[in-house]
């Protein structure tokens, strides 16, 4: 009988499941394989979740694997440092479960190839996390093309499915308005599936990492030992573990909910936003678990809104549009208004500003400086920043496709939260995918520029941009070719 992995999930379950390809599941197996790629926590997890509810109704245990390379963009101790202190939180809260996790971190004399197909050999199917951009998307889509067994993806990122919502969504309101009736429902669906059998003690293809025996300094060596960029550090105002997730939930329910609508877009304030966006890109929390603490926090509804709107409407929105469109991170997805309008004037006069002023934020503008030099510290830069950061891009480049690429590299060297479809979105926006300008401008034509005077009115705002002048930045290493800008043009930078 021909089975595929769909037929044995629950309606939840399989409303986030994708088939990957048309294979079924084989009937001789060790296991049921959930190869997790950027979705980082050891419960509340849909992909997991559907791997354990599989390997039940086949009498199988799940086995959850997690495999860190070297070679994929950006990576660096910031990138590697958030990445393996995730999924070795994972891994210590999957133990407990009684569900075996294996691990490898590639490096000089552990490099093992191929281990994802080598453990997928032993596996009756597999089941991976669903992104929609980044290396993620195209490495699961391409694993699947080559492998003689079912794959399914699984949406553990956002609250309400993707195969929930219908097509032509094109714009927030009409999104949410698809979006909100299925919020209650998609929370009140959300169960976790517990393991039926004993977790999985049999041979492996390869002998793995323990994650979850690694101290603080046994990560940090570890990724000493990795060949990647080592001048870009790990970030210590946003460490990957569970204690920094659970005091940023109870400062959101506390304190930050109830002034988030008035104060959300001063940088200045440090209790301004949650800051769960990188915990939240790489999985270590998600929408219905932030959800569930304001639920239980009884904060009323008018306080609530504003916040539950960025979280559930415009971050979801972002994930539908990229999943619909996963291209929109190349220059030629942007509007074709804004693209001729930026390359009618792409000879005005300008100045072009090396990528190592731009990476170390050493730019006449002093508030540029301050969010770039922000970024560069801690790996986080403040929304309201980013709009404002993201077009003055444009009057500093050769080029607007450089200009384009110049931007998404940084978002994504530097950002914890970058390589996300929320900072692409914002990148869209910037780059002219909203309304025109009311006058035709110099360099940006139809583009409309963003000003900073707002934000240096708000309170503390000149404190924090002086302070942010002075504060030690890392002197990270600069490409001495443009080879990065590839990945964002399609070679025509």
């Amino acid at each position: 009988m021909n089975q595929m992995p769909t037929d044995f999930l629950n309606a939840e379950l399989s409303a986030r499941a994708t088939p990957l390809n048309k294979h079924s599941v084989r009937q001789e197996a060790d296991y049921i394989l959930v190869w997790l790629q950027q979705t980082f926590r050891g419960d509340d997890h849909p992909a997991i979740d559907a791997g354990v509810q599989i390997a039940n109704a086949l009498g199988l245990p799940a086995l959850v694997y997690h495999g860190l390379r070297e070679d994929y963009p950006h990576a660096s101790d910031r990138l590697h440092g958030f990445i393996i202190g995730a999924s070795r939180e994972m891994a210590r809260t999957l133990e407990r479960r009684g569900i075996a996790c294996v691990q490898h971190v590639v490096r000089p004399g552990h490099e093992t190839k191929g281990l994802v197909y080598r453990l997928a050999d032993r596996a009756a199917c597999v089941v991976t996390d669903a992104h929609a951009t980044f290396v993620a998307n195209f490495q699961a889509t391409r694993f699947a093309d080559k492998l003689d067994r079912a794959v399914i993806a699984v949406d553990a990122t956002r609250l309400v499915p993707h195969a929930l919502l219908p097509s032509g969504l094109g714009a927030t309101k009409v999104f949410r308005a698809a979006h909100k009736p299925l919020r209650e429902q998609c929370l009140a669906d959300r169960q976790q599936i517990e393991p039926e059998i004993k977790p999985y003690k049999g041979e492996l293809p390869f002998k793995p990492d323990h994650l979850a025996n690694l101290s603080d300094a046994g990560v940090k060596s570890l990724i000493a030992d990795c060949r990647i960029d080592h001048t870009l550090p790990i970030s210590d105002e946003y460490p990957a573990n569970k204690a920094s997730v659970a005091k940023r939930v109870e400062l959101l329910t506390s304190s930050i909910i109830m002034r988030y609508k008035w104060t959300r877009n001063n940088p200045a304030d440090a209790g301004a936003g949650s800051q769960l966006s990188a915990y939240l890109h790489f999985g270590m929390t998600s929408p219905f678990a932030v959800l569930r603490a304001l639920n239980q926090a009884e904060v009323p509804a008018a306080l609530r809104w504003k916040f539950l709107d960025e979280l559930l409407t415009w971050r979801e929105w972002c994930h539908w549009r990229m999943t619909e469109k996963p291209g929109m991170t190349q220059y030629s997805s942007l509007p074709s208004a804004a693209r001729k309008t930026m390359e009618a004037h792409a000879g005005d006069p300008r100045e072009v500003l090396p990528l190592e002023a731009l990476i170390h934020g050493n730019t006449p503008d002093e508030t540029w400086n301050a969010a770039q030099r922000q970024w560069l510290a801690t790996g986080w830069m403040h929304n309201n920043l980013r709009m404002y950061w993201a077009k003055q891009i444009i009057k500093w480049t050769r080029t607007p496709g450089l200009a384009w690429a110049t931007g998404c590299y940084l978002n994504d060297r530097l950002s914890i939260d970058g390589r996300d479809p929320a900072t692409y979105v914002m990148m869209r926006w910037a780059f002219g995918e909203a309304r025109p300008g009311y006058s035709e401008l110099p360099i940006f034509g139809w583009i409309s520029p963003k000003g900073d005077s707002a934000l240096r009115k708000r309170a503390g705002v000149p404190q924090w941009l002086s302070a942010m002048a002075s504060a030690e930045v890392p002197q990270i290493k600069v490409p001495q070719s443009e080879d990065w800008a590839r990945m964002y043009t399609d070679g025509t930078s």
